[in-house]
C-alpha cells in the first residue's frame, strides 16, 4: 500500500501534542453547557449531519461526546433507539432536560467519555461523533468507534486547523501552533481498512455573533487558552472595529463530514 512508509497516527499525536488548541476537561464543559445548549440546538448543522446519514428507521445509535443532545434528540425521533455518552454530567443534564421537553423516551446516557471503557455499552448499529474528535490519538480513538458500530460511523471534524480566523490572530499579534487538519483521518482510516467518504458541512455565520467585546475576548481565550494584556486589547479593537463597525462577523466554520462503513 503506497501510504505504508508516512506514519499518520504517529504524525497527528506529535502534531496534536504541540498545538495551542488544547483539549478541554469536563469541567470546562459543565461550565459551558447551558449556553452550549441554547447556541446549537436546532440549528441547521443538525438537519446537514443528519440528511447525510444512511438510515433506515431501525438502528441503534451510539451518540460519542453527544453535549445537550444536539443530534441526540433529533436522532431519536427517527431511529430505534440512541445511546448518549459524554464525559460531561452537566451536558447530560441539559439532555435529559431536552428529551424531556421534546417528549422523546428512547435514550439511554452513559457518563462516560473517550477515555473510559465502553464494555458496559449495549451494541449499536452506527456510532456517531459530532465536533466531538478532539483527541490525543485519533488512531486509538477511531478503532475505538469503529469496535461499537456493526453499520458504519460518520464524524465532524474542523477543517483548517483553527477555530480563530487568522485575520483575527494576524490583527492581535498571537502566533499559534495549529491543530491536525482534518485529512488525517480518511487517511489513517484507509490504513486500517476502511474506505472513508468526505464532505463538508458549513455552519451559518450567525451562530459567531458576540454580543460584547468582553464575550468575544473570551472566547478567543476559550480556543487558545491565554491572550496577554496587548493581545487583549487589540482583539477588542478589532472587535469594535470590524465586527461592530463593519458588522462583519468572523468567518463560519467549515467541518468535514466523514463516514465509513465498519464491514470491510
Amino acid at each position: 500500500m503506497f501510504l505504508e512508509p508516512i506514519d499518520f497516527a504517529t504524525m497527528y499525536c506529535e502534531h496534536k501534542k504541540n498545538t495551542d488548541f488544547k483539549g478541554k476537561s469536563s469541567s470546562d464543559w459543565d461550565a459551558k453547557s447551558a449556553t452550549m445548549a441554547a447556541s446549537v440546538i436546532n440549528s441547521p448543522y443538525v438537519n446537514d449531519f443528519i440528511s447525510r446519514m444512511k438510515l433506515t428507521g431501525d438502528e441503534v445509535v451510539l451518540d460519542i461526546g453527544c453535549g445537550p443532545g444536539t443530534l441526540a434528540i433529533p436522532l431519536a425521533k427517527r431511529v430505534k433507539e440512541v445511546i448518549a455518552i459524554d464525559f460531561s454530567p452537566k451536558m447530560l443534564e441539559e439532555l435529559k432536560a431536552y428529551a424531556l421537553r421534546e417528549g422523546v423516551t428512547n435514550i439511554k446516557t452513559y457518563h462516560l467519555g473517550w477515555e473510559d471503557a465502553w464494555n458496559i455499552l449495549p451494541s449499536a448499529d452506527i456510532a456517531v461523533a459530532s465536533r466531538s474528535m478532539e483527541v490525543a490519538d485519533m488512531e486509538k480513538a477511531l478503532t475505538k468507534m469503529s469496535a461499537q458500530a456493526s453499520k458504519r460511523c460518520y464524524l465532524t471534524y474542523k477543517v483548517g486547523g483553527s477555530f480563530i480566523d487568522k485575520e483575527i490572530l494576524d490583527f492581535i499579534g498571537k502566533k499559534i501552533t495549529t491543530k491536525p487538519d482534518c485529512w488525517y483521518i480518511p487517511l489513517i482510516l484507509y490504513a486500517q481498512g476502511y474506505l472513508p467518504t468526505l464532505e463538508y458541512i458549513a455552519t451559518q455565520a450567525g451562530a459567531l455573533r458576540y454580543s460584547t467585546s468582553d464575550e468575544f475576548v473570551q472566547s478567543l481565550i476559550w480556543s487558545v487558552h491565554h491572550l496577554d494584556d496587548e493581545q487583549q486589547v487589540k482583539a477588542r479593537e478589532y472587535y469594535d472595529t470590524f465586527i461592530v463597525g463593519e458588522n462583519r462577523p468572523p468567518k463560519p466554520f467549515t467541518w468535514a463530514f466523514i463516514g465509513w462503513e465498519t464491514t470491510k
